[in-house]
Parts: structure tokens; sequence; C-alpha cells
């Protein structure tokens, strides 16, 4: 299916009936914004308004498909409409889907920005100057930064949020650290506790990306592999920070219960199977 044909098709026989884009838009209870999208082929007609449109067009929902009357109407295909019939769905799915993931980043985005503003008018108000503001403004633009492409692109965006992450963590702790008022270790114990932590999120996506048809087991691994990354994490940290090489009663509890989980997993993946 071509969008591009099926928009210039639509157009067509839209002034074929003298009709404005407003006008056909009233039609089909849409704005004429959409018909605009329609016949640019930056968007497709809701399936559900397909047939409505074709009667009011003057073509079978067929024809509407394919971008072009029928040489042959009396002859049907039925498994080219239907083949047909299904991508047009599933390319409306996945357009409805952009259409959402684009405006929870809009959203998104608006609260980061609220954010920003709130904090600096405060801070402004009370000091005269930029003061602690800058600490959340900091944490508020590296959020945004990080979780964005997320927000934005769905699954295909993880990739460049843990490209994000990598690039930006290192700034952003050096950022903080130079802007609390007191001597503190934030940048010594962040590095180490950030890079171990960059390691083991590229792992967990490597894995999924490598096992992205074994969910359960990609999530059994991952689950296995918080129980070292935890260790370590406290040993490297250990001669940074006071007493925090203790593996205790709790701990062991928790790494039971995530083993649990796994085991679990890989019983339903091998049940499933």
């Amino acid at each position: 299916m071509n969008n591009e044909k099926i928009g210039k098709f639509i157009s067509e026989l839209r002034r074929s009936l003298e009709m404005t884009q407003k006008d056909l838009a009233e039609k089909v209870n849409v704005t004429d914004k959409a018909v605009s999208k329609w016949e640019r082929g930056l968007s497709y007609p809701d399936i559900s308004i397909l047939s409505p449109l074709s009667n009011i067009l003057g073509v079978t929902p067929s024809e509407l498909l394919n971008g072009e009357r029928s040489t042959n109407p009396a002859i049907l295909e039925p498994n080219v409409s239907i083949e047909n019939v299904l991508q047009y769905a599933d390319m409306a799915v996945k357009t409805k889907s952009k259409n959402i993931q684009k405006v929870c980043a809009l959203v998104f985005s608006s609260l980061m920005m609220v954010g920003i503003v709130v904090c600096s008018i405060v801070d402004l108000a009370i000091s005269g100057r930029f003061t602690w503001s800058l600490i959340p403004i900091g944490s508020i633009v590296f959020a945004w930064l990080v979780f964005l492409p997320t927000i934005k692109y769905g699954k295909n965006g993880i990739f460049i949020s843990l490209v994000a992450v990598s690039i930006f963590i290192l700034p952003f702790l050096y950022v903080l650290d130079n802007l609390v008022p007191y001597p503190s270790s934030i940048l010594p114990v962040g590095i180490r506790g950030a890079a171990i932590a960059i390691v083991f999120l590229w792992i967990i996506f490597t894995t999924f990306k490598l096992l992205k048809a074994r969910i359960l087991i990609a999530s059994a691994i991952s689950l296995l592999l918080v129980i070292p990354f935890s260790v370590l994490t406290n040993f490297v940290l250990s001669g940074l920070v006071d007493n925090i090489f203790l593996i205790d009663a709790w701990d062991v509890l928790s790494f039971v219960i995530i083993g649990i989980v796994a085991a679990g997993l890989l019983i339903v993946d091998k049940w499933l199977r």
C-alpha cells in the first residue's frame, strides 16, 4: 500500500465531486486538518470511517485502499482485499500509536518546563538570584534528555536513551558536585555507581535485543544479574561510603526471592514451548 497514492486518490475524488476539504471532513465527522493530512500522505483515515468515506467518494473500500479505480469492478479479489485491509489496519494502529507518543512527549516536555520555571521563580523571589534552584533544574534537564527518546519513540528510543545517559551522566554529576554548597562525595561516589549502573543497563538491553523472541528468558537473566551487580556495587563503594558493604539477612532474602522469580520465569517459558 502506498499512502501517497491513497492520499492523491482521495484528493482527486474530492475535487471531482467539487467538495472542499472542510466539506468532506464534515461528512465523515473529522477535521479539515485530518483530510489535509490524508491527501498529503501523512496519515490515514481511521478504519472505522473507511466504508462511509468510500461511499461518499463513490468508490469501494478496496479501490480506496488500492489508490485507484478497479479496471474490472465485477471481479473481486478477496485475498488482495483482505491483505490490503490488514495492512491498512496495521498502518492505522501505528499512526495512532505515534500520535499518542508525540502527545506524551509534548506533555512530558511541558511538565519539565513547568518544573524549571517554578523553581526559577521561587529561587529568584527568595534569593534574588539562582542558588539552590540550579540543582533541580539540572536534574530536570538531565531527566528530559534521558527519558524523552523512549517516551517519543517507544522501544525504538530505548537505545537513544541509553546513549544519552551514558554521555550526559558524567557532566551531570560534575555540575551537581560543584553546585552543592558544602564538600561532598557526589562525584567520586556517583562516577563509580553510574559506571556500574550503565554497564548493567547495556547488558540488559543487549540481552533483550538478542532474546527478543524469548522475553521470559531475557527477564529471568536480567533478574539474576541483579544479584552480582548489587554485590559489585557494594564492594566498589565500600571504600567511599562507611559500612555500605554489608550483606544482611534482608539482602539474602531479596536474592532468594529474585532467584525464585527467575526460576519461575524459566519454568513458564519451558512450559509454553
